[in-house]
């Protein structure tokens, strides 16, 4: 069975402050894959998941005392990658099931439960994963690192994982925006 997905990125080298005119796409042809899960496991790596962890822990480590603390929340232990693995999933499947508040999704009431988010994490374990979610070292920015810096490791690593794709996989094409100025 062959399971294809679509998305949208933006594939460029510096980022253009022009507006983008048009449509972009990535399609991907994937093989065989049973579950969301498996799809999401295809682009997003083991790698990815360690570069998310070390830089969210890194970030709270240096700025604990700034974060805001639930007095539900125990002590703070470092995040380990299969806990970042369940934060991005549940990231994903709130793109799927809308809420009005964040809050929701962890709800007791029967009529508008979602019992997959409590049984995955805890919301005050979420809440203290998504204060300290960080993608990049703030120390090592400087006047020149432009302002993409705080995403940067994100968007190589998509740019590579995605190239990674089209130059394996002969169905699959990128299609590259076209900017222009709109009057």
């Amino acid at each position: 069975m062959v399971k294809q997905v679509m998305c949208s990125v933006k594939l460029i080298k510096k980022p253009s402050s022009e507006p983008l005119l048009g449509t972009t796409c990535l399609n991907i042809v994937i093989d065989n894959l049973e579950s969301v899960v498996e799809v999401v496991s295809s682009i997003i790596g083991d790698d990815l998941l360690l570069l998310l962890t070390e830089q969210s822990n890194l970030y709270y480590s240096q700025n604990a005392e700034n974060l805001k603390v639930s007095p539900k929340t125990l002590k703070r232990s470092s995040i380990i990658p299969e806990e970042m693995r369940k934060f991005l999933g549940l990231i994903i499947l709130m793109g799927q099931v809308r809420k009005e508040n964040i809050k929701d999704y962890w709800c007791t009431d029967p009529t508008i439960s979602t019992t997959i988010f409590p049984r995955t994490m805890s919301r005050n374990h979420f809440d203290s994963i998504w204060q300290a979610w960080h993608f990049s070292d703030n120390r090592q920015q400087t006047q020149d690192s432009g302002w993409l810096f705080k995403i940067w490791p994100m968007y190589e690593y998509f740019l590579q994982k995605l190239g990674q794709y089209t130059a394996q996989n002969k169905n699959c094409r990128l299609m590259k925006p076209s900017h222009g100025s709109v009057a």
